[in-house]
């Protein structure tokens, strides 16, 4: 039986930014963060840069992986960890205080995206992930968060009273550099959220379980335009 599906997305907007050389910058003039060497091998991150906040926490973000560092008071900072993952060998890298990104190829890093298939694996059970049904954009460099939806999807199997969210996962692709998730959004939802900061179109299969146990899988296009 064919079942009707939609596509939900919102686009929430933050600061307005300007590209000046390549580098981002805050439309009131503060400076970017910059990145001077990052590297990935065999899991080991490191990433050395200046021009951050003295003294604030500063983020290395894959589509995969965060890991961060407490800048020096010239704003120099060297974010090292074990364990990171880069599928596109991508890293965008920011402040906790302003907007500004840069965002880095890591050399040492082979790509490791798994292909979309041609077609989704088809779903084990009732709980369904609402399809797209028409195309998605977002803004270069502007906050976003993109949502994705379930139908009959159970979340109180095994749990008594307390319900247990679905959970999302990326089984191929990638989704748009700057951008993090699936994240949990409420008990049926999940959503992408963060900046894209690399304009292109980006092309990712997710996968939901419920707590039953169902699966299913969809594809989505995200132009970041």
């Amino acid at each position: 039986m064919n079942v009707t599906r939609t596509f939900r997305a919102a686009l929430v907007t933050t600061a307005a930014v300007c590209a000046l050389g390549g580098q981002l910058a805050m439309a009131d003039g503060a400076g970017a963060v910059t990145v001077a060497k990052g590297e990935l091998n065999g899991g080991q991150l490191r990433v050395q840069g200046s021009n951050a906040a003295p003294g604030i926490f500063v983020i290395a973000r894959s589509a995969t992986s965060s890991a961060g560092v407490r800048s020096d008071e010239q704003g120099r900072f060297t974010i090292q960890a074990d364990g990171f993952s880069s599928p596109d060998c991508q890293v965008t890298v920011s402040d906790s205080g302003r907007t500004p990104i840069d965002t880095i190829t890591l050399s040492g890093c082979t790509p490791s995206v798994t292909p979309v298939p041609a077609s989704p694996a088809a779903p084990t059970g009732s709980c369904l992930i609402t399809a797209q049904s028409g195309p998605l954009s977002v803004i270069a460099n502007t906050g976003s968060v993109v949502s994705f939806a379930t139908t009959g999807c159970d979340t109180t199997a095994n749990t008594g009273a307390t319900p247990t969210p679905v959970q999302w996962t990326v089984v191929a692709g990638v989704i748009p550099t700057g951008m993090t998730g699936p994240n949990s959004q409420g008990q049926t939802g999940a959503n992408l959220i963060g900046t894209p900061t690399v304009p292109g179109s980006y092309t990712f299969t997710l996968q939901a379980t419920d707590s039953t146990g169902s699966t299913d899988q969809e594809t989505f296009t995200v132009a970041v335009l």
